[in-house]
């Protein structure tokens, strides 16, 4: 086998050198660019770019999803371990209504120091599963702009509680809402 190296051109060069900045060094980078047609050239800035879009995007991800909780009590709750202070039942409601009664329901939780609660939206059994327009909308209530500074976490509840028909909030403690 014959033994070819392509020279790099700089685009590709400048695009490896910022790949891996953080890698420790072995041996040097290669001083040798070789010059090619601008078709080439656009090709690297179009990789370049779109590797700079991918980056964003992934730290977009991470901040916009920060953990708030431990593993411990994220498996805690998730087993029903933690015991509910508060019951609220969303049965028979409309959407509208739902969704006041919930945002009550938690400003008057965390103004009793509750830590904990359930939240019941029931379950319709169809053969493709378990469906519900509240059972399906409560995580995006959960996350509106009135309640996310005031839950850490939530998860469907154990069997005991009504599995996947009804959810465990874990809310923030008073002093710790955080305003917008």
């Amino acid at each position: 086998m014959l033994d070819k190296k392509r020279k790099l051109n700089q685009e590709e060069l400048d695009l490896w050198k910022k790949v891996t900045k953080e890698d420790i060094k072995l041996k040097s980078y290669e001083t040798e660019v070789v010059n090619e047609k601008k078709t080439k050239v656009k090709n690297i800035k179009n990789i370049k770019l779109k590797y700079e879009q991918d980056n964003k995007i992934k730290k977009n991800i991470v901040l916009s999803n920060p953990i708030q909780i431990n593993k411990r009590t994220k498996l805690r709750l998730e087993r029903g371990l933690i015991k509910p202070e508060a019951t609220l039942d969303l049965h028979g409601n409309t959407q509208l209504e739902a969704i006041e009664i919930l945002e009550k329901f938690i400003i008057s939780s965390i103004s009793n120091d509750f830590r904990c609660v359930l939240v019941i939206t029931g379950r319709r059994n169809t053969k493709y599963g378990a469906k519900g327009v509240i059972r399906e909308k409560l995580p995006l209530w959960l996350k509106n702009i009135k309640l996310k500074n005031s839950v850490l976490y939530h998860c469907y509840a154990s069997v005991k509680d009504g599995a996947d028909g009804a959810r465990y909030v874990l809310l923030r403690k008073k002093e710790k809402v955080l305003d917008e």
